[in-house]
């Protein structure tokens, strides 16, 4: 044969080699078409999770809207009962008008911070905690101040104001018509005192009413009630006892001794049919003295 009319067959490629060479053209030609939309799908998880997440958010707050106008609106919840417990001094009356809350305001949207500022306002009121109960109360919890003493403050020119002071010395309020006047009354205490030391003033009023507290186990109070202690600048004290205002003079404390002693002195005087003016029992270098100053 002629090298020129030699007809030359194609190169035979391997089935496995054309096979691969087809099918990766065609996973690349669908991969470069899809591509796009694999991008997408992978973002739609997302997409939806998103709007999902505002669309509860949405739904919550609508229902939570809809749940406190009900609540603020609704007469289910207006205040019935305005219940005041611990008075003693004021009166249930008197507290509900000063904390300014009343029957038929709703009680979520009685301002109860409002209502204790209000209260604390009142010198009688020591604490005072309220509290809702639902469907419609209030709760007004008090503690009050008991006054244990009038307290007769002299002023620089002379004049005097009387004011209450409480188990714990305080001086909590001036006296008013209709606050409580049948106590002892303690004398001494001087406006400039409680202006420089406050606190050295309710030690002076706390000592007072421990001697009160002595005088009142004596034989004395039985009969001869104690109606003025009287603290003096030097430290020294003297007390007036019954209606006849007898003095005791008692000088320093330590005071029961020299009450138990004035009680003696006293009912001697009485079996004698004398009447006492004064008891002197302030001499510490001699304490077994007494003297006594008839009327």
């Amino acid at each position: 044969m002629h090298p020129s009319n030699r007809r030359i067959a194609p190169r035979q490629l391997p089935p496995d080699a054309l096979e691969v060479g087809v099918d990766e053209k065609v996973e690349n030609a669908e991969a470069a078409e899809n591509k796009p939309i694999s991008r997408f799908r992978k973002f739609v998880p997302y997409v939806r999770g998103f709007f999902g997440a505002v669309l509860v958010a949405g739904v919550a707050l609508s229902v939570a809207w809809s749940a406190r106008r009900y609540v603020l609106t609704s007469s289910r919840f207006a205040i019935t009962e305005i219940d005041v417990v611990g008075e003693s001094t004021r009166t249930e009356d008197a507290i509900k008008r000063e904390s300014n809350l009343s029957v038929g305001q709703n009680v979520f949207s009685s301002d109860l911070d409002a209502a204790h500022a209000l209260l604390a306002k009142d010198p009688w009121l020591k604490n005072v905690e309220l509290a809702r109960r639902l469907p419609g109360t209030i709760l007004i919890q008090v503690t009050e101040r008991e006054a244990a003493a009038l307290v007769s403050i002299a002023g620089e020119d002379g004049s005097s104001d009387v004011f209450l002071a409480s188990r714990e010395g305080e001086l909590f309020k001036q006296i008013e018509v209709g606050d409580p006047h049948d106590l002892v009354v303690i004398t001494g205490i001087t406006a400039s005192m409680v202006s420089a030391d406050r606190d050295g003033v309710t030690h002076s009023i706390l000592r007072a009413l421990d001697l009160a507290a002595d005088y009142s186990h004596t034989k004395l109070s039985s009969h001869s009630p104690l109606e003025e202690i009287h603290l003096a600048q030097d430290g020294t004290t003297s007390i007036v006892i019954g209606k006849s205002a007898v003095t005791l003079a008692l000088g320093a404390p330590p005071f029961r001794r020299k009450l138990d002693q004035a009680s003696r002195v006293l009912a001697e005087v009485d079996r004698r049919g004398g009447k006492a003016d004064a008891v002197l029992l302030d001499n510490d270098a001699r304490p077994e003295r007494v003297v006594v100053r008839m009327r």
